[in-house]
């Protein structure tokens, strides 16, 4: 066995009440069981036994012959952030780990080859990409006392690429399209138009979330993103659509799996299909599934609608947090300058 793949085991104390017995430490190395006991048990009492079962385990780990790689440790200590982050963090975060350790290889971590690696996206991904991925590294090797790791690792200046919305000719053209070969794939679209639901959550909606009589859907605590139980409301243009899910079982889901019913969607299942289908016509990948929330925005903005009504509807925490996205969008309130702007 090479010594890249060798690691410190997981030293252990067995460590019995009853004092008659025998300490002793004890771990699994190349699948086998090994133990020390170390002079522990010249102790006599719980308490200085376990100081020296302690002082053992620091000895064999200082004088170990055997250590564990750094691409190990950096798993181990993702592993550690499972349930302190939310599971899409952890998800993210973990897939950016696997695209490092892909491009590592076989090789050990060191910082030529941290610095290779960023050489390498910069090549191919956006700035705003490597940026998260140079703020994701640091944050691994600080996480496993090994910061120099990323020094010399090159910082880019970038500016966040605007969201897009659709164009009424693009959004005829979408729907055409979708209602001929994936009409449940446009039924999601609406759902993040009118509504603006994110994907996350709509996958999770049930048929009861959906308040016909009141025409609002509850968006329930254990979905949402901020963790509170929220409403939208349902405007009238798709209430005709929804209507169609009142005849379901209460407790379907909306967008339910095609291999169990009793099961949502995966969690990429419509970003896919999504994009399966936008190359079908033509679109880029900068036309994203959760455009249709933006378009939805526009579209509410250039209508007149009142922009506190649509705050609530994109639970959005404040007014100046709706001013920031719409500013994202390019929409501003200018119809005078545009109409009174005097001429030369």
């Amino acid at each position: 066995m090479s010594v890249e793949k060798k690691f410190v085991p997981d030293f252990r104390i067995y460590s019995p009440r009853d004092l008659s017995k025998e300490w002793f430490i004890y771990w699994i190395l190349d699948g086998k069981r090994r133990k020390r006991k170390g002079g522990i048990n010249r102790c006599h009492t719980y308490e200085s036994r376990m100081k020296a079962a302690n002082a053992v385990i620091h000895e064999l780990k200082e004088s170990h012959e055997l250590w564990m790689p750094i691409s190990l440790q950096m798993v181990r200590w993702i592993e550690t952030r499972r349930g302190v982050w939310k599971p899409k963090t952890f998800r993210n975060e973990m897939c950016r780990l696997e695209k490092f350790l892909e491009y590592v290889g076989a090789q050990n971590v060191t910082n030529n080859v941290v610095r290779a690696f960023f050489v390498h996206i910069s090549k191919t991904l956006h700035k705003c990409t490597y940026h998260h991925y140079l703020r994701f590294i640091k944050a691994v090797c600080n996480g496993i006392g090994k910061p120099e790791l990323c020094d010399g690792v090159e910082r880019f200046k970038y500016t966040s690429t605007p969201a897009k919305y659709f164009q009424s000719h693009q959004i005829e053209r979408i729907k055409k399209y979708l209602l001929e070969c994936d009409p449940e794939l446009w039924l999601y679209c609406q759902f993040v138009y009118y509504c603006f639901i994110r994907p996350g959550e709509l996958r999770l909606l049930r048929v009861s979330d959906i308040q016909f009589d009141d025409w609002k859907i509850c968006m329930r605590s254990d979905i949402s993103k901020n963790k509170k139980q929220q409403y939208v409301t349902i405007p009238a243009a798709f209430r005709p659509i929804v209507l169609e899910l009142r005849e379901r079982y209460p407790n379907e889901y909306v967008f339910p799996s095609k291999k169990d019913i009793s099961k949502p969607l995966g969690i990429q299942t419509m970003r896919n299909r999504w994009r399966k289908r936008m190359k079908e016509i033509g679109f880029g990948l900068e036309f994203q599934l959760y455009g249709w929330k933006h378009t939805g925005a526009v579209g509410c903005v250039r209508s007149g609608v009142n922009v506190k009504e649509l705050q609530i509807q994109l639970r959005h925490h404040s007014l100046d947090e709706v001013n920031k996205y719409l500013r994202q969008l390019g929409v501003w309130d200018l119809e005078n300058l545009e109409e009174r702007f005097p001429a030369l």
